[in-house]
Formats: structure tokens, C-alpha cells, sequence
């Protein structure tokens, strides 16, 4: 595809890494009390880390980059055995891998809208195809450990920041180069992402309040 992102294939496989690295580590983490294995494991981070992509891409209509090079697999792959075997280390540093994994949220954004517009698709359908390239993998590992689906439940702003990070994105395009706003708009994705862990935003509940019983006291 001529025009795609400028962007390294390295920050690619880092996206993939840091994903994996995070599916690894939440399913290490419970591993004895779900009696998860080690293949299951390696399985949960290869979803955590591929599942975005994969799910890109077939929504286009492509074969899926990660099935195009092994070294998607490979890296996803390492990244699960750093996470399973140092799990006791690096839990301790998860804010580091949750910002990580926000700049991340940013770069798979701008991937999914930027692989969307070339195939031809409108602004709303790209900004989609970006929800579920930088959203997939967490769905798909919360399915896989049984879990609620953390992106429909009250959070901390994972997909408030996709999507004010793709209005950033699709205003900046016509007014600059794509690397340009690539970096504008990763950075605009992690700033609300970091900023929402750091003050715990939370996301509004839906439906109305019950009502508050009346004490029948006086």
C-alpha cells in the first residue's frame, strides 16, 4: 500500500510486545487461582498482543499482518515467556506496562483509521476499524479468562481516549503530513489515557439511579 504510515516496523512489534507482555502478566498473575498453564498463558498474551491486528484486518478484507511475518509471532511469543518467567518482577512496575500499553492504544489507532481510509472506506467506518484494532486484543483476553468485557463496563477512559484521539487524528490529516499527525495523535492518545489512570477517571454509568426508598419514620 503506497502512502501507509511512516512509522518503523520496530514500533509495530513494540505494540505487539508491550500487548503480549500485559496478557501475560494478568494471566500469570491469576494463573494458580484459575489454573491457567503455561500454554494458556502463551495463548492469552498471543490474543492480547495479535487479536487488535488480526481483527483489522479481516474487517478489511486483508490477510492480516501478522500471518504475513513470522516475526509477529516470534516477538509476541518472547514477550509472553519475559512476562510468564520475571511475572514476579514486573507486576511490580503494571503502571509503566498500562502506559506503555497507552501509547500503544495511539499507534494502532492511527494504523487502523490510516489502513481503513486507503481501502476506501468513510471517516466514521475508519474511525471503527481504529476502536477495534486498538480494543480487539483486550476483548479478546478478558473472554478468554471469562472475565466481564472490561471496554463495555464503567472504566478509566480506554475507548474515551481512542476516540478523542481520533477526532485529533482526522482533524490534524488534511492540515499535515501523516507522520505528523501520527505523533500528534499518539501522543494526544496517551496524555488522555495517562492522565485517566492518574486521577482515576471513570466513565459514566448508564441507565437511571433506583429510586431512594422512603423511611416510613418520622
Amino acid at each position: 500500500m503506497t502512502g501507509l504510515l511512516h512509522i518503523p516496523v520496530g514500533l509495530d512489534l513494540a505494540a505487539v510486545a508491550v500487548g503480549a507482555l500485559a496478557g501475560a502478566l494478568t494471566a500469570t498473575g491469576r494463573a494458580r487461582a484459575d489454573r491457567i498453564d503455561v500454554i494458556g498463558v502463551a495463548v492469552i498474551a498471543l490474543a492480547t498482543g495479535l487479536g487488535g491486528s488480526i481483527l483489522r484486518d479481516c474487517v478489511l478484507g486483508q490477510t492480516p499482518a501478522a500471518l504475513r511475518s513470522d516475526s509477529y509471532l516470534l516477538t509476541a511469543l518472547l514477550a509472553a515467556g519475559i512476562g510468564t518467567t520475571f511475572a514476579h518482577l514486573l507486576i511490580r512496575i503494571s503502571m509503566l506496562i498500562a502506559l506503555l500499553d497507552a501509547g500503544a492504544l495511539g499507534l494502532y489507532l492511527v494504523l487502523g483509521i490510516t489502513k481503513a481510509q486507503l481501502a476506501g472506506v468513510s471517516a466514521g467506518a475508519a474511525v471503527l476499524v481504529g476502536i477495534v484494532a486498538c480494543t480487539g486484543g483486550g476483548v479478546v483476553r478478558d473472554l478468554l479468562l471469562g472475565d466481564p468485557v472490561a471496554l463495555v463496563r464503567i472504566g478509566s477512559w480506554y475507548v474515551t481516549a481512542a476516540l478523542g484521539a481520533a477526532g485529533v487524528f482526522l482533524l490534524c490529516r488534511p492540515h499535515t503530513n501523516l507522520t505528523t499527525a501520527t505523533i500528534v495523535t499518539v501522543t494526544a492518545a496517551f496524555a488522555l489515557r495517562a492522565a485517566a489512570l492518574r486521577w482515576a477517571w471513570l466513565s459514566p454509568a448508564a441507565g437511571r439511579r433506583p429510586p431512594r426508598r422512603v423511611s416510613g419514620r418520622r
